[in-house]
């Protein structure tokens, strides 16, 4: 599958992420390091926007990727557009707890797990891989030229996995780094940060 070139960027450092909670589709806001994050994302965006002029432009409705892109973009007046299809996977009754708290109420499906990603995946009442991928294809295919994509760790992954060509076995190899921008063109991927 061909796709446009893709700039890829997840939301700063939040609370939850600093106490280790799994947030899903609940949010969590900001801490001071994740508005740096989204700054420093603001900065790298500068030459992006000097080489595509007319880049499309969106982003998760979540809190955390709607304060992480309105801090980025500020200084290039500029707006995203909100699809729900960049929103993280839904991980059911696990949103909000830490890890502790899944080990302890789901020791066997914690006990299974070989990945973060691969946990958020085992929800019993979450989304599921499947539908994460389905959505986040259906996106990808949607797209008419070069964009710019504001979400989350583990849809991230997968987005990046689709545009990249990758097996479904390697996202949860993949790092999901915040404060950088990843940048896939012909299914090779960079790093700007």
């Amino acid at each position: 599958m061909a796709f446009p070139v893709l700039y890829l960027l997840r939301h700063g450092q939040t609370e939850w992420n600093v106490q280790g909670r799994f947030q899903g589709q609940h949010n969590s806001p900001l801490t001071a390091r994740g508005k740096e994050d989204a700054a420093a994302q603001g900065r790298l965006l500068g030459p992006v926007f000097a080489q595509h002029r007319a880049i499309d432009i969106y982003a998760s409705p979540l809190g955390r990727v709607r304060q992480t892109a309105e801090i980025a973009l500020k200084n290039h007046n500029r707006s995203p557009q909100f699809h729900d299809s960049l929103m993280e996977i839904h991980i059911g009754d696990w949103q909000g707890l830490a890890l502790a708290e899944i080990e302890s109420g789901w020791p066997d499906l914690y006990n299974a797990h070989t990945s973060t990603f691969d946990l958020l995946a085992m929800s019993p009442t979450g989304e599921g891989i499947d539908a994460l991928f389905a959505r986040c294809t259906t996106f990808l295919q949607s797209l008419r030229g070069p964009s710019v994509l504001f979400s989350h760790g583990a849809a991230m992954a997968v987005l990046r996995s689709i545009a990249r060509g990758l097996p479904p076995q390697e996202v949860a190899h993949l790092d999901h780094r915040q404060g950088c921008i990843y940048r896939i063109e012909n299914g090779q991927e960079e790093i700007f940060d």
